[in-house]
Order: structure tokens, then sequence, then C-alpha cells
């Protein structure tokens, strides 16, 4: 599948959808507007907070943020990769791979040297080049992994 990686940014067209998408999936306790009013201000063509969308021809397919913090008990940690999302249909088909891809390398555009991550997926980053760093508490009380991409490679 032929996918085109674009920053939101330059295509604010998609700016609902992406907001849809990250309501859905990770914020559904929230106003949807608190979200895409945050989407607006994390859509920066040049700095982080940066947005990027997978296109599948013309129809998105999902997307990848760059924020500099992720994690608010690790304000050490920076920057962060987060929100990777991929429609349910096209998942599976290599687009989640193709957004980090994108993403390490707008990263290491900007000069940084490390990349950090926090999921409860096991197995999906390390075989992608993430390192487990730490387990990490939650404010819900949970734990969760932070993960660390070393870009000096």
């Amino acid at each position: 599948m032929n996918v085109e990686i674009v920053n939101l940014a330059d295509r604010m067209e998609f700016l609902d959808l992406v907001s849809q998408w990250l309501w859905q999936e990770w914020a559904s306790d929230k106003p949807i507007a608190y979200i895409r009013y945050a989407t607006i201000h994390n859509a920066q063509s040049n700095r982080i907070p940066m947005t990027f969308v997978a296109l599948a021809g013309e129809e998105p397919v999902g997307t990848v943020s760059l924020w500099m913090n992720d994690l608010k008990c690790r304000q050490d940690l920076y920057p962060w990769m987060a929100s990777l999302y991929v429609i349910e249909d096209k998942r599976n088909l290599g687009i989640g791979r193709k957004l980090q891809a994108h993403a390490v390398e707008e990263v290491k555009k900007l000069g940084y040297t490390e990349l950090y991550l926090f999921t409860d997926h096991n197995g999906y980053y390390e075989r992608l080049g993430w390192t487990y760093k730490e387990l990490a508490p939650t404010v819900n009380g949970e734990y969760t992994k932070i993960y660390r991409r070393d870009l000096s490679v």
C-alpha cells in the first residue's frame, strides 16, 4: 500500500478527523473541543509539537505526534512520540511502522538524539528499535512502560 505522511500543519482540513480519532482512542472523558484545541496547537511545521497524518491516496488512515512531554511525572525526558493511531481496517499493513519512521526522521532533523514513548503494548515497539527503560506509575494508579529510542546510531 502506497502511504504518504504529511504534516497536519500543511493539511489542516484533516484537523477535525484527527481530533476525533484522538478523542475516541484516548480522551473520550474530555470534551472534544478540548482535544481539537490541543490538536490545533500541536500542528507546528518546524518545531515540536508536530502531528503527522498518513494518507493512502487522499484517505487519512493514521496519525502520530511529537510532543515535548507525554508523561507528567517525567518532565526530564524529551521529546516524546505520542498518539500513534491507525484506523482499524488499515492495521497490520505497516502504516504504524511508517508513521513511526517518519516521526523518528523528523525528530532527528530537529537535532535530538533520543526519543521516548510510553505504552501498555507488549512486544510491538521492541521489534522496531525501541528499548525498554522503566515502569512508571500513572495518575490513575496503574503502571505504564517507558521506552527510549537512541537516534544517534
